[in-house]
């Protein structure tokens, strides 16, 4: 059965200066390497890190499903040559003219698209037994995620379509730029799939009887290094949880 690996840890960190952007990325072993989502510029060397240290290189992906179009999920679409594509087709359409309020979703997306191998990724799509696709919009207007059938049981890497745990009693994701009548769907079709959820900006958990959550595995942390005065002067803060 395939397995689930989380490479990048996402978590929401904000700034006066920014957002930064840390969204999850996973890897699925089964018959093949499926990639999903691929992060930003700023983490490319950690994602090459990553895979390494799995004995990977790019070139040893399959297939990387992107969830969205949003410039901290999809920036890295360059790294795997060699892999075949699957974005939802409604994504690309509406990446051409995002949603209002919608800075995320770069409108030069579908040029970074050019000379790779993309398929449309349709609402139960079956990547290889045990992983699908299934369609959640409402964040945006074409973004899917993948459900998966882990030795542990169903499993949903939903990306921002279920951001963080906090979204089970919100029931919607915090950032919604398309439809809150179809994020809320969402939100309910993710949780009818599997209660082992991998979020968008947050760690993995489980969701039990009344909608309680439970992280599982792992202490999410950062650390933010500035340097504020001319020379080697600098700050260093951890910020970590468990």
């Amino acid at each position: 059965m395939p397995t689930i690996d989380v490479l990048l840890a996402g978590m929401t960190v904000n700034t006066d200066q920014s957002r930064l952007g840390l969204c999850t990325v996973t890897l699925i072993r089964g018959r093949t390497n499926i990639l999903v989502d691929v992060a930003h510029f700023g983490r490319r060397l950690l994602l090459h890190e990553a895979l390494a240290n799995r004995g990977l290189t790019p070139d040893d992906i399959h297939t990387v499903v992107i969830t969205h179009a949003h410039w901290d999920h999809a920036q890295n679409v360059d790294m795997f040559p060699k892999a075949r594509y699957l974005i939802n087709r409604q994504e690309v359409e509406y990446s051409r003219s995002p949603g209002k309020g919608d800075h995320a979703t770069p409108p030069y997306f579908e040029a970074t698209l050019k000379g790779l191998r993309v398929e449309d990724a349709r609402d139960g799509m079956e990547i290889e037994p045990g992983v699908r696709i299934i369609e959640t919009p409402g964040h945006t207007k074409g973004h899917v995620s993948v459900v998966v059938d882990t030795p542990q049981g169903k499993a949903v890497i939903a990306a921002d379509a279920f951001p963080d745990a906090f979204t089970v009693k919100r029931g919607q994701p915090y950032l919604i730029f398309w439809n809150e009548q179809d994020a809320r769907a969402s939100v309910r079709k993710i949780m009818a799939n599997g209660t082992m959820i991998y979020p968008g900006h947050d760690r993995p958990f489980r969701i039990g009887e009344g909608g309680a959550t439970q992280y599982v595995g792992g202490v999410a942390s950062i650390k933010v290094i500035a340097r504020l005065e001319e020379g080697e002067s600098r700050v260093v803060v951890n910020v970590g949880v468990e």
